[in-house]
Parts: structure tokens; sequence; C-alpha cells
């Protein structure tokens, strides 16, 4: 487990402390707005360090330590949510970062490193500010940050739809319905990931207690929102545009097929006629016209060819071979 704590300075920057628990838990009754970051923590470890600091212990045994699907968990001065991302945009799972708010303290719990987070604390600590000294105004940059790599996930997926749209307009082969297919599901995890998103953040917008005062950050937060919601109108474009190439691709494959069956057909309605003079001749009747003419095999022969010819330039004629 690794343990980052942050002091919110009058100054509005954040100030790293060195964050063993025994310093910690000497430091969290002076009152200081703190955020406290940790990584890959084991469940005993977890409640050693926060069972001590909440009032309901319920929110640490039935929320934090237990798997549920975007849980979210308040009491008098704590709010509990988990606030889902996508970390990699290769393999695309999901990851739920756990937010603990009280008056004056804010905890953040995740399995990985996530870079955007220790991004954006090295520039609270040296370039960037906050705009209050309070949990709700650093709550706010935390999740904003979060948010924006949203934009880097939809432009990664239109750059990919645009390659696949511009490969099925020039007729290419090389294209795997599977592609289609994998870029369908990343976008519907998207979309679950920013349903959950907004969840998240309608949550903070309607919480009344005592864990954080939202206060002038309000606004700050429809902001947020508007932002997130936005990812819906993105990706139901995306998703237009994923269902016209699908269905384009389909029109190819299915044109292909019947350029195919059509020459198919053709050779068939050659070879029919010819395939009725061969059947008359090759009965077994001890009498048949011209089966005694010196000339018949030659006669049957070229009358084969005249057919033949006379069918491949009906066909021809009526624009068969375009």
């Amino acid at each position: 487990m690794r343990v980052t704590s942050y002091t919110i300075l009058e100054d509005l920057h954040l100030a790293e402390e060195t964050a063993t628990a025994a310093a910690l838990s000497e430091r969290l009754n002076d009152g200081k707005p703190r955020w406290i970051d940790i990584v890959s923590p084991l469940d005993d470890e977890l409640r050693t360090l926060l069972i001590p600091l909440v009032h309901d212990d319920s929110i640490v045994e039935n929320f934090i330590l237990m798997d549920r699907n975007l849980p979210v968990a308040h009491s008098e001065k704590e709010l509990y949510f988990e606030f889902p991302i996508i970390r990699d945009m290769v393999s695309f799972d999901l990851e739920n970062i756990s937010f603990l708010c009280m008056p004056h303290l804010l905890i953040t719990i995740h399995d990985n490193e996530i870079e955007s987070l220790n991004k954006l604390s090295q520039d609270l600590c040296k370039h960037l500010h906050l705009q209050r000294a309070t949990i709700a105004s650093l709550l706010f940059n935390l999740m904003a940050e979060l948010v924006e790599k949203n934009y880097f996930l939809y432009r990664d997926q239109r750059e990919k739809i645009t390659k696949l749209s511009n490969k099925v307009i020039k007729g290419q082969n090389s294209i795997d319905v599977r592609t289609i297919l994998h870029l369908k599901k990343n976008i519907g995890r998207i979309n679950i990931m920013i349903e959950d998103q907004l969840y998240c953040i309608n949550t903070i917008q309607i919480y009344e207690g005592v864990a954080f005062d939202i206060g002038k950050q309000r606004r700050n937060f429809n902001n947020l929102e508007d932002e997130v919601r936005n990812g819906f109108r993105f990706l139901s474009r995306y998703e237009n545009r994923l269902e016209d190439i699908h269905k384009h691709y389909e029109l190819m494959l299915q044109e292909k097929t019947n350029n195919r069956l059509k020459v198919l057909t053709i050779v068939a309605a050659i070879f029919l006629p010819l395939n009725l003079v061969a059947g008359i001749y090759g009965m077994n009747f001890e009498y048949i016209p011209t089966l005694e003419w010196a000339f018949g095999y030659h006669a049957a022969i070229a009358l084969m060819l005249i057919v033949s010819a006379s069918m491949v330039y009906y066909f021809y004629r009526r624009g068969w071979f375009k």
C-alpha cells in the first residue's frame, strides 16, 4: 500500500506531507483540509487506516471493502462513492476510484497508479491552485481531471472509425467485421462509464450533509455534468457512423456475392443447352438421326459453339457482364 498525504495551504496550493499512519493520526485533528491518496491497499490495511477516521464503520465494512457496482453510501459526516474510469485504451477495462469525503478530509482509493492524478497533485503543489481551500474545490479538480481524459477516449474512437470508414469507401477487402464489433464494444463500455460518472456527479450535487459543502462549487459541478453529458452525443454519433459502416460493408459483401452468383448463373445458362445436346446424343436408341452421318460429330460441335456464342452475345447485350 502506498499512502500520499497533501494538505491545502492558505495560498490554495497543495503541500505533500509525510504519510505514515502515525503521522497522519497526529495531524488529522488540526482542522486543516487534507487529501489522502491510497494506492493498492489490502483490506486489513484499509480497515486499520480508515476505522479510526470514519464515524460510521458500516461504510468501511459494507461498501469500501466490498465489491459492488457503483456503490454510494453516506452518513452524517461521510459521503462515499466510486467514480469509474477507463485507464487503458487498449484493453478498455473499467476501474473504479473510491472517494471518501469528510468535513476536512478527502480520501481516494484505487488499485493502480493513476497518471493523471499524480500529475495533477504535482501541479497543484507547484503551478496550479484551487479556487478555494475547501474539500469541495479539491474534489471538483480531481473529478474534472478524470472527466477531461474522456475526450482522449472519444478522439481515439473517432480516429479509428474514420480510418475504417475510409477503407470501406475505397472498397478495400482487408476489413474484418470483428474490427467493427470491437469498436462497438468499446463504445458500449465508454457509455457505461459516463453513465456511472454522471450518477456520481448527480449524487454530489444533491447531497445534503456535513461531509462537504458544495457552496460556490455548484456551478463548476453543473458544468462538469454538462461536459459528461456531451459524451452521450459524441458516442451516439459514433454508434450511428459505425452502424452505417457496418451496413455499407455488408452491402459490399452482398454485391460481391451477387457478382459471383451472376458469373455462375451465366456459365450454367451457357452449358445448359450444351448438356441437352450431349444428353440427346447419349441416349441408348438404336436409330438416331445423323448418328451415322460422316459429318455428324462436326455438325454437333458447330451447333454447340453457335449456341454458346449466341448466348454469350445475348447476355452481353442485356448488360449481364457489367
